[in-house]
């Protein structure tokens, strides 16, 4: 009798966690085509007026002159289940590394509790209100979008990471800038972001590996954020709506 109530016991926790995996993938599969949609807007706009000179993001030429950095080539994303738009698993050189990019925080793309009982609501918020008084539905489709258009960046490619090694936060992940091919041209990953409405200019500066001051890089970025609002890419398309 026991043996048998054992097992319909762990039937029922069995029936659960499939009820519940199924409610979780289509959750996800939902918020993905959610931002994908919003991607996909973003880089058809930026298609669409690649022909106009006036309309080029002002992207810095990438150059690697600074001696205090590692350069890591050929490196391919790993597909990852905690990769979004400014923080992802790849395979380098020596081996398996999870990295955050410097200067840009993508939103999330969720909103999240967790078992302490804390939440990422309030950092969402922050992120939202940084990007033009988003909403939390609002700033979260914003993440997805950038997550969506840092894979499609990056996924069967190979880009080169530039990193000091410097850990976030005394955790695994490393800090590095991501350097990608955007229209036949190599360019950072997190100007495009910001290029593109899908980070704000937030988290650690740094010097850039041809040795611009943090100070000058912060400042471009701001040029650039304003060149995405004037486009009304990515959040800047949201806002107003």
């Amino acid at each position: 009798m026991a043996a048998k109530k054992k097992q319909t016991v762990l039937s029922t926790v069995a029936m659960i966690v499939v009820i519940l995996t199924f409610v979780w993938t289509r959750y996800q599969e939902t918020n993905e085509g959610q931002g994908a949609e919003l991607a996909e807007l973003v880089q058809s706009e930026v298609l669409s007026t690649a022909g106009s000179s006036q309309s080029e993001a002002p992207l810095t030429k990438v150059k690697l002159s600074s001696s205090r950095y590692q350069i890591w080539e050929d490196c391919i994303m790993i597909d990852h289940r905690g990769n979004d738009g400014d923080s992802f698993h790849i395979r380098g050189p020596h081996g398996r590394e999870e990295i955050r990019i410097y200067f840009v925080d993508a939103p999330e793309s969720a909103a999240r509790s967790y078992r302490d009982g804390n939440t990422n609501h309030k950092r969402i918020s922050e992120q939202g209100r940084a990007m033009g008084g988003l909403s939390q539905n609002e700033t979260t489709k914003v993440g997805m979008a950038a997550k969506v258009f840092v894979k499609k960046l990056l996924q069967d490619k190979r880009f080169t990471v530039v990193t000091s090694g410097e850990r976030v936060y005394n955790s695994h992940r490393k800090y590095a800038f991501v350097i990608v091919d955007w229209k036949g041209q190599p360019h950072y990953l997190h100007e495009l972001l910001v290029a593109h409405g899908l980070g704000r200019i937030h988290t650690k500066p740094v010097n850039l590996p041809d040795n611009t001051t943090a100070s000058k890089q912060k400042q471009h970025l701001r040029n650039l954020e304003t060149y995405a609002k004037r486009m009304r890419y990515g959040a800047w398309a949201v806002v107003g709506k």
